[in-house]
């Protein structure tokens, strides 16, 4: 599960966007890639050493967003408020972080910025992928410059022919889904130009956004570092607290108490946040704010709202931030109406026993029992969930750690890498937040995460256009998690391994 909305406002917030008709047909030109590209740093400029204040807002999603950021010579920091909800990001001496609406705090390693396709290809002037394809017959005339990397979605970059500066990008997924910003009132400030309008679409009204700078000042800031981060579960008493847990088929269940009824929540180490179902926010009387449209598989609303009180086990949690998107499902035995993702994950060692189904917390500052004999496994969680690194026949990859995935799922572009593997009988249909997908089982050789060695493993491989994603090789499910006792130490930045004897 993924914030939709943070992630778009922090994409906005770098490029800053807007939805018109795209350009007509175009002429040829000799421009050469590396030509456009010099001549568009050159217009646009650079800002010039020092501090800085640029306020901004921004509206879509139905909310409305006031925003602060200071600048420091390379030292950043943005404050978000939308309604009820706080958020900030940054970059303090060269390392980035952002702090979600609970407060929890994500020191990122930056691996979206060195494992993407198109940014790479563009750092690259000289790059195949990039290709001038012509200028633009309509008023006002546009370089266009596509980008096309091998195993990165296709970009469309247009530039002023007059100015070089960059006017719109559309970004074309492999869900054929076209995502468009455009950029408009150019404005210099203190050597650069920027734009103080940026308009984004999808197509789909409900995430129409509108990016816009209010001022941008020379003045005095002080940056005071990364914030510490909140942990909403306090574990920190130096005894293992045991989480009341079930593990069945569909995935590990934690009973949650809110509001005088106890409901199924399912433990998602694949899921960036908390979630709660849209009936059961509607039956506890939660106010929603805002609405916009997700696409996992399928579409399907999201909103966000504040539970005043929870409580799992012995814990309790007030004034906790949820995002609202259809969990639940008329076909689920379980009744799972909530997720415990990330901000859960993130205030504890969490140990799963998988042989034993236990569930047990230990403080997040200490290390996890007998940490000297365990096999540790360096993870990052730029995305606020787990991505670590795994092989199969020495093929290297990186894969998200999902306990909520009963299978091991293989992309595409990674699955074509490997030499073998053997079709198994039939289909497995898999459950997602917008829709089932069918998936085809094969029998891979020589699996490797961490220490674990299978000389072979089942894994499940989605349609071509499913659930892709370039910056992950995959998933990596509980029928491999289940023969081991993990620790997922999210502070420490590392999942520890036992293996179950």
């Amino acid at each position: 599960m993924k914030n939709a909305r943070s992630a778009l406002v922090a994409f906005l917030v770098l490029l800053t966007t807007a939805a018109t008709p795209p350009p007509g047909p175009y002429d040829a030109t000799p421009m050469t890639p590396a030509q456009l590209l010099e001549r568009a740093d050159h217009a646009s400029g650079t800002l010039a050493a020092g501090s800085y204040t640029r306020t901004y807002t921004s509206d879509g999603g139905g909310l409305h967003t006031d925003a602060v950021t200071k600048i420091s010579g390379d030292d950043r920091e943005t404050v978000e408020h939308t309604g009820p909800f706080t958020t900030a990001s940054g970059s303090f001496h060269g390392q980035q972080w952002r702090q979600n609406e609970n407060g929890v705090v994500i020191v990122q390693t930056g691996f979206h910025d060195t494992a993407d396709p198109d940014a790479n290809a563009l750092s690259h002037a000289d790059s195949t992928a990039l290709q001038v394809l012509g200028i633009t017959r309509d008023a006002p005339q546009q370089y266009v410059l596509q980008v096309a990397p091998s195993g990165g979605p296709r970009e469309l970059r247009y530039y002023d022919s007059q100015t070089y500066l960059l006017n719109r990008t559309e970004i074309t997924g492999r869900d054929g889904r076209t995502r468009v910003w455009t950029f408009s009132r150019y404005r210099p400030v203190f050597g650069e130009l920027i734009p103080y309008t940026v308009r984004y679409t999808d197509g789909r009204a409900a995430n129409d956004t509108v990016t816009q700078i209010t001022s941008f000042t020379a003045s005095p800031v002080q940056i005071a570092g990364i914030p510490p981060s909140r942990k909403l579960l306090d574990a920190s008493q130096g005894k293992p607290i045991a989480i009341p847990a079930r593990f069945v088929f569909d995935g590990i269940i934690v009973p949650v108490k809110i509001g005088g009824g106890t409901y199924n929540f399912m433990l998602d180490s694949g899921s960036d946040g908390l979630g709660l179902s849209p009936r059961i926010a509607a039956e506890l009387g939660f106010k929603r704010y805002g609405l916009s449209k997700g696409d996992i598989v399928g579409q399907f609303d999201i909103s966000q709202t504040i539970v005043p009180e929870l409580s799992i086990g012995d814990l309790r949690l007030n004034n906790v931030a949820f995002n609202v998107l259809p969990i639940d499902k008329p076909e689920d035995s379980e009744h799972i109406v909530g997720v415990l993702g990330f901000d859960f994950w993130s205030s504890a060692i969490v140990g799963i026993d998988f042989k034993n189904k236990t569930v047990t917390l230990y403080p997040a500052n200490t290390s996890p029992p007998d940490a000297g004999s365990l096999s540790a496994m360096p993870i990052a969680l730029d995305d606020g969930v787990p991505r670590a690194p795994a092989s199969i026949e020495g093929v290297q990859g990186y894969f998200l750690l999902d306990t909520g995935s009963p299978a091991t799922i293989l992309y595409r572009h990674y699955f074509t890498q490997l030499r073998s593997k053997t079709p198994m009988e039939g289909m497995l249909e898999t459950m997602w937040v917008g829709g089932n997908v069918d998936m085809a089982g094969y029998i891979v050789n020589d699996f490797a995460m961490g220490s674990a060695q299978f000389k072979h493993a089942s894994v499940a491989v989605p349609p071509e256009t499913s659930l892709e994603d370039p910056d992950y090789d995959g998933i990596i499910g509980r029928n491999i998690m289940e023969y081991y006792t993990m620790y997922f130490d999210y502070e420490g930045h590392a999942v520890y391994l036992k293996p179950n004897v």
